[in-house]
């Protein structure tokens, strides 16, 4: 029986779970805000503790590595490195949109993830979901929404709290062709991160816990203002 290990911590969202054999049987998830450092350790042992697990016992941890919340991927990976290194486990990273991706949409309907980046941006990608394994259709990035709006295959399903702080944008660029799914399937899980990070390492597709590194997929500083001389603005 495969045993991972899921952490997710790339928004306010802190979230651990055990996934063994393709389905998650314990999984802890609480709003935390910026105390991500504080709980994350117990929830780690919460977890193991309910399942009568060490983590000696676990084959490999899945980590949301991006992109978020900058302090939040720091401290989920750092812990995430520190189990694998600790415990010679297997170490993978899972993108955080194709996390929600993976809990929220359906076959049929490419799904878009986003996250709000603040000031007009947002966290993006487009996924088409195969037997139920998100396969990227357009690679995650970082860009004002109004561009993303323009690329987004039609109908498509929007999920995630950049698809609600921009409801409306996306509605007047997509009108019936956007899909909104509930806000709660659209919230970043370990219990994804977990049950992709078990399938990818399946599929011999695992990362280096010494030099992996947080998704950050924020447009450069040089990018903004090249835009915001385009745009007139400032």
């Amino acid at each position: 029986m495969q045993k991972f290990l899921g952490i997710e911590t790339s928004t306010p969202v802190c979230s651990v779970a055990l996934a063994c054999d393709a389905r998650v049987v314990v999984e802890y998830t609480l709003e935390l805000g910026s105390h991500h450092s504080e709980r994350l350790q117990p929830m780690v042992e919460m977890v193991l503790r309910e399942a009568s697990l060490s983590v000696g016992d676990l084959d490999g941890v899945a980590v949301a590595a991006g992109p978020g919340s900058f302090t939040g991927l720091r401290i989920g990976m750092g812990l995430a490195k520190g189990l694998c290194r600790g415990a010679d486990l297997v170490f993978v990273c899972v993108s955080t949109l194709a996390g929600m991706a993976f809990g929220a949409g359906v076959e049929g309907v490419p799904v878009c993830p986003m996250l709000d980046a603040r000031r007009g941006d947002v966290y993006a990608g487009v996924y088409d979901l195969v037997a139920g394994d998100p396969i990227s259709r357009m690679p995650d990035r970082a860009d004002a929404v109004s561009n993303w709006v323009t690329r987004l295959p039609r109908p498509v399903t929007v999920v995630g709290d950049g698809a609600q702080a921009y409801r409306d944008v996306i509605v007047d660029a997509l009108g019936r062709d956007a899909y909104f799914a509930n806000a709660t399937l659209g919230r970043p899980t370990a219990g994804a991160v977990a049950l992709l990070g078990q399938a990818r390492c399946e599929r011999g597709e695992v990362d280096d816990a010494e030099t992996a590194e947080p998704f950050y997929l924020r447009r450069t500083q040089a990018e903004r203002v090249r835009e915001a001389r385009l745009t007139g603005d400032g």
